[in-house]
C-alpha cells in the first residue's frame, strides 16, 4: 500500500505519519525543504522519540520524499498510484498544495483509478471543505470531478510534538497520547476505513468543540491566570498542584457541558482531561505563558473556546464561575510584543472594560454573565493592584 502526505513537519511525521506506518503503508512525503527531502531520501527512515518512555527511539521507514516544485510530474504521477493522499501543512497553506494536488488528482480520474481518500489533518474547523473549496478554485479540476475521484472528510486532530536533532539526524518527539477523529461518511468506502487509530464518527462536531473547549480551552484560562500570578513559564504553574486542580476544576464546568450538550458520559471527559492535563505536564517540556495566551482578541470570540462554553452554560442553567474568571483575566493579558494584547489593552484604556467586554466577546450588557465578567475584572484588578 502506498500514501503520499502532504508535510513533513512535527505534525506531518512525529503524528500522520506515524499511524500511516503502523496501518502498513508505504509513505512519500511532498514537502519543499529539500535537506529535509534529501536526508528521508537518503536513509528511506527516520525516528521518533516517545518522551514518556524515557525517549525511546521508533523507526519509521519505507519512506521517500519528492519536492512538488521541482518534482511536479513524480508528484502528480505518486497521488495516481496511491492508495491515500494526507495533509499536515496548517489549512493557511492549503492554497500552495491545492494545484498539486488537482493535478495528481485529474491525471487519476484520467487514468480511471478508484476513488482515493484525501484526509487533511489539520488544526482547524471544517479543514476537509476548506482543501476541497481550494483545489476547485484552481480550475484544474470540477467539482463533480473531484467528487468523484476524491473523498475528503472533515477531522480533528491533537498530538505533542517536537522537533530535535539526534545522532545527527532530524527526528522528533511525540506524547504517547494523541487524537485523530474522521468523519466516516464521507470517506469513499465508510465500511473500508482507511488508518488505523482513529476515531472514526458521523458527528464530529462535538469532537471539535470537545477539544477546542477543553484543551485550547483549558490551555487559554491556564495561561490567562498564570500570566496574573506572576508565572512566566507555564511548567512553573503546573508544577503546583492547587494550579494543576484550579485548572481541571475548570475542565470539569466545561465537561458538564459537553455531556450535557453532545452525549459523552462523565468518564470520558474525566479521561480527556486527564489526557489534556498530561499534556501540560509531561516532564521535559518547557514553554511560555506569554506563547499559549497570544492572539487573546481571537480568543474571546463569541464563538470560541472562553466565552463559547461560558455562554452555552449559562443558557443552560450550568456553573460557569471559573470559565468567566478565565475571561476577565484575558482582558488583563498585557504582552507587548502581542499585537492583539496591545489592540486590547489600549481599547480598554480608551472605552472602559465594560465597552470592551461588549465589543470583543458580544455578550450583552446587563446579562448576568456580562456583570459576572465586570465583577471577575475589577477582583482580579484589585489583587494585581496590591
Amino acid at each position: 500500500m502506498k500514501a503520499v502526505h502532504f508535510g513533513a513537519g512535527k505534525i506531518g511525521r512525529g503524528f500522520i505519519a506515524d499511524l500511516i506506518h503502523e496501518t502498513g503503508y508505504e509513505i512519500t512525503f511532498v514537502d519543499v525543504n529539500e535537506k529535509l527531502n534529501d536526508e528521508l531520501n537518503k536513509y528511506h527512515n527516520y525516528y521518533l522519540y516517545l518522551i514518556e518512555d524515557n525517549y525511546q527511539r521508533k523507526e519509521i521507514d519505507h519512506v521517500s520524499a519528492l519536492s512538488p516544485i521541482t518534482q511536479p510530474e513524480e508528484v502528480t504521477d505518486a497521488i495516481v498510484e496511491a492508495g491515500l493522499v494526507t495533509t499536515a501543512v496548517l489549512a493557511d497553506n492549503f492554497p500552495k498544495i491545492a494545484r498539486s494536488l488537482a493535478q495528481g488528482l485529474k491525471a487519476r480520474l484520467e487514468a480511471g483509478k478508484t476513488k482515493v481518500n484525501v484526509i487533511p489533518c489539520e488544526n482547524a474547523l471544517f479543514c476537509g471543505d476548506m482543501l476541497k473549496e481550494e483545489i476547485i478554485k484552481t480550475g484544474i479540476i470540477t467539482k463533480e470531478e473531484l467528487d468523484q475521484i476524491a473523498a475528503v472528510p472533515n477531522t480533528a486532530v491533537d498530538r505533542m510534538v517536537f522537533g530535535t536533532d539526534r545522532d545527527g539526524r532530524d527526528g522528533i518527539e511525540i506524547g504517547k497520547d494523541y487524537e485523530l477523529v474522521i468523519e466516516v461518511d464521507k470517506l469513499a468506502d465508510p465500511q473500508n476505513l482507511p488508518i488505523k487509530g482513529p476515531e472514526y464518527t458521523d458527528n464530529l462536531k462535538k469532537y471539535l468543540e470537545r477539544k477546542l473547549y477543553t484543551i485550547n480551552g483549558g490551555h487559554a484560562w491556564s495561561g490567562y491566570i498564570a500570566h496574573i500570578m506572576g508565572y512566566d513559564i507555564i511548567q512553573d504553574y503546573f508544577a503546583k498542584e492547587e494550579n494543576v486542580e484550579m485548572t481541571r476544576s475548570v475542565m470539569l464546568e466545561i465537561g458538564v457541558l459537553l455531556e450535557k450538550k453532545h452525549g459523552f458520559t462523565h468518564q470520558q471527559m474525566a479521561d480527556y482531561i486527564d489526557f489534556a492535563l498530561n499534556r501540560f505536564l509531561t516532564p521535559g517540556v518547557t514553554d511560555t505563558v506569554a506563547r499559549i495566551s497570544r492572539a487573546p482578541i481571537r480568543k474571546l470570540g463569541h464563538e470560541d473556546r472562553l466565552v463559547g462554553p461560558a455562554v452555552q452554560c449559562e443558557e443552560r442553567g450550568l456553573e460557569n464561575g471559573l470559565i468567566i474568571k478565565g475571561i476577565a483575566a484575558a482582558f488583563m493579558f498585557d504582552v507587548k510584543e502581542d499585537e492583539q494584547s496591545v489592540e486590547l489593552l489600549e481599547y480598554v484604556k480608551e472605552h472602559g472594560i465594560e465597552e470592551a467586554v461588549t465589543h470583543f466577546t458580544e455578550i450583552e450588557k446587563g446579562s448576568r454573565i456580562f456583570d459576572e465578567i465586570i465583577k471577575n475584572y475589577h477582583e482580579l484588578e484589585e489583587k494585581c493592584n496590591k
